[in-house]
Formats: structure tokens, C-alpha cells, sequence
């Protein structure tokens, strides 16, 4: 009887799969690739979290717009919508004015645009009603076939990118500072 205990467990030993045994470069595979994984959860998770976060601050303007226009007297959706360009507008004022007083822009009117520059313009439609009163982007941050129409151009030109598109004009140029490098380690004597 003993016979047939022994042979009954080492069937069910044999029948049993064991997971195979891992080196050490495929555990370090393994764990690299559940870190990726954690890794691109956690980035959806950060862009839905910022996609929450403009729908709130969107929310937030529009109440605050619609606050002040009652306080105006003048609470319709028009009224709601000039506010909100204006704060929008605003608010790129300031970042641009921002970056001129750290020294990453400086303003230069005789400029003509290249891929150092930043742009500010406006986009005007077929009929000249002003569309967009405040577009503003680094030229070299643009694709390389909108970048090329802009290049030399100066305040003042009016650009359309594709036959339906509005006009842009051009109403700011600002030259992209470089930042200083410090070569404080060609003054500090050589240690051997």
C-alpha cells in the first residue's frame, strides 16, 4: 500500500507544471516592462487630469464672464463671449509680457521673422472682419511649410497658409533670447 501512495504523489508532482525559472536579464526585462506599463497608466491619468483641469478653468471663466455681464446688465451670450475673448486675451498679453521681463523675449519691431522669433498676429477673414484678435507662437515651435511662408516677413505683412484659411497679420515680433551660459569652470584653476 505504501507503493501506491509514493507512485500517486509523484504523478501528481510530475502532472503539476512549474513555472520555468527566470535569469537575471529576464527579470530585469520583466519588471521594465510593468514599469512601462505603470508608467503609461499613470501618464493617461496626467493627460486626463489636465484635460479635467481646462474644462474646469474653462467652466470657471465662463461663470465668472457671466457674473460680470449681470452685474453689466447685459447677461446674453454675446455679452458672456466678448468678456471671456477679452480675459483670453489678457492673459496672452501677460505671458508674453512675462516673458519680456525675464529676458526670454525682447521686443523688435524692425525684425524680420526667423525661426529664433516669437509672432504675434491676428487672423483676419475674406471680408476683413478680424476672426481670431490674438494668435502668438515661437516660429520655430511650427510646422516646417507654415514656418517657410512667415520667414522674412515683418509686422504689418498679411499671410493666409492655405487657400480658405484666414489672413494672418502680423502685428508683434519679439527675438527669442538665448540663454547665458556660465563658463565658470574656465576660471577655476586645474586640479591634477
Amino acid at each position: 500500500m505504501s507503493k501506491t501512495v509514493k507512485a500517486t504523489k509523484t504523478t501528481e508532482a510530475a502532472a503539476t507544471p512549474t513555472a520555468p525559472k527566470r535569469n537575471a536579464a529576464q527579470t530585469i526585462a520583466a519588471l521594465e516592462n510593468a514599469f512601462m506599463s505603470q508608467n503609461q497608466q499613470i501618464q493617461m491619468l496626467a493627460d486626463e487630469l489636465n484635460r479635467v483641469r481646462n474644462i474646469i478653468t474653462s467652466l470657471n471663466k465662463r461663470v465668472n464672464a457671466s457674473i460680470q455681464a449681470a452685474e453689466e446688465g447685459s447677461l446674453n451670450g454675446d455679452s458672456v463671449n466678448k468678456i471671456i475673448l477679452n480675459e483670453n486675451m489678457k492673459e496672452l498679453e501677460g505671458k508674453v509680457t512675462f516673458l519680456v521681463e525675464q529676458g526670454v523675449l525682447t521686443k523688435n519691431d524692425d525684425k524680420e521673422i526667423s525661426e529664433q522669433t516669437f509672432v504675434v498676429g491676428r487672423e483676419i477673414d475674406a471680408e476683413g472682419n478680424v476672426v481670431n484678435p490674438r494668435v502668438q507662437f515661437a516660429v520655430g515651435s511650427i510646422e516646417k511649410t507654415i514656418q517657410e511662408k512667415l520667414l522674412s516677413k515683418k509686422i504689418g505683412a498679411m499671410i493666409q497658409f492655405g487657400d480658405t484659411d484666414p489672413k494672418l497679420e502680423i502685428t508683434e515680433v519679439y527675438e527669442i533670447n538665448q540663454p547665458a551660459v556660465k563658463k565658470d569652470y574656465e576660471a577655476q584653476p586645474v586640479v591634477q
